[in-house]
């Protein structure tokens, strides 16, 4: 029989994904508040305001372009619509959510159409 080298590289990926395989285990580090924290950081980064100034300046200039018709219209709506979504998007799925949850708990709507 021949002892482990820990040189090896199939040694070493075994140790390694042993020791990664730990950590993910840790209760802790396995926690769901990790991607909570991510997703808020990307929205803090969005929604920051240097980057609304940006968005601002944006719809300006798309805006005085289109009126010297220096852009395209479609140009102007992608602007538009890009800043649209990317500073709503908290909003419209808050107002998605909050509305799906009432019409699921809320059968009275339907109780009325039926009688």
């Amino acid at each position: 029989m021949t002892q482990a080298n820990a040189t090896d590289p199939t040694t070493r990926g075994i140790a390694a994904v042993t020791l990664l395989a730990a950590l993910a285990l840790a209760p802790e580090i396995a926690s769901a508040n990790v991607l909570d924290n991510f997703g808020n950081a990307i929205l803090g980064i969005l929604n920051n305001t240097f980057l609304r100034a940006v968005a601002i300046a944006a719809v300006i200039g798309a805006g005085l372009m289109a009126l010297s018709g220096r852009i395209q219209w479609m140009a102007f709506i992608s602007v538009m619509i890009a800043v649209v979504i990317i500073f709503g998007s908290a909003g419209i799925v808050d107002y998605i959510r909050d509305n799906s949850a009432t019409a699921a708990l809320d059968p009275a709507p339907i109780v009325e159409r039926v009688a």
